[in-house]
């Protein structure tokens, strides 16, 4: 009898993880430069599948959502924004840091800084993102800061280096993720988070394509930090 009550209070433990899990959305924060794919990955998070050519850029900030990401029987509902690239939106990246106080973010790249001699923008937002999570206060235009509290700092950083499909035969051996030059210019900033605290990792990853690589990094982040 003991063992049947035990039995039955781990399923009714398992039940109840799994629909606060489902209810109760873990806030990402999703960054980059334009035309990384930011709002790809969006929408392969709650469409999943093939994602069709996005044309605009995206303006702004827009307002946060749920999505559930589901793989391997487990599932996970999380909250993401989705912001744009340029330098003039910066701005709304820190806001949204502030507001949201996402526990995992992804940093999006794709090899332009690579195929494109003196393109810098990747390594631009990623010094910005650096020095925003890494700096102690939040600091506003008018110069008033506010000292940041441990719930202000995520929980891990992933540089996702997008659109692995069309550079993956481009620059060596791609499973080596730890010396793909798609990764070198990013590393100093690594070793800020790190030194800080915060782990940050590399991954890449095919947003318009491949779902299951999406759903699985994400998954990844979550269960490993």
């Amino acid at each position: 009898m003991s063992s049947l009550l035990t039995g039955f209070a781990i399923i009714t433990a398992e039940a109840a993880a799994a629909v606060y899990r489902k209810l109760h959305a873990i806030d990402f924060g999703v960054y980059g430069a334009s035309r990384v794919g930011k709002t790809t990955l969006h929408r392969q998070i709650r469409t999943r599948g093939e994602v069709p050519d996005i044309k605009k850029r995206t303006v702004g900030l827009h307002r946060a959502s749920r999505k559930v990401v589901k793989i391997d029987k487990d599932s996970r509902t999380i909250k993401t924004a989705d912001i744009g690239g340029e330098s003039q939106y910066w701005e709304a990246w820190k806001k949204d840091l502030m507001k949201r106080r996402p526990k995992y973010i992804i940093f999006m790249i794709d090899d332009r800084h690579l195929s494109e001699a003196y393109n810098l923008e990747h390594q631009l937002g990623w010094q910005y993102l650096v020095d925003l999570i890494c700096d102690e206060y939040w600091r506003n235009p008018k110069g008033k800061s506010k000292k940041k509290k441990e719930k202000d700092f995520p929980l891990a950083v992933g540089i996702w280096a997008n659109k692995f499909d069309l550079w993956k035969d481009k620059y060596g051996d791609s499973t080596q993720l730890n010396k793909h030059p798609i990764f070198q210019p990013f590393r100093l900033g690594m070793q800020r988070l790190q030194d800080k605290g915060i782990p940050c990792y590399k991954y890449i990853v095919s947003a318009k394509s491949d779902p299951e690589m999406v759903y699985r990094g994400i998954m990844t982040m979550v269960k490993e930090y």
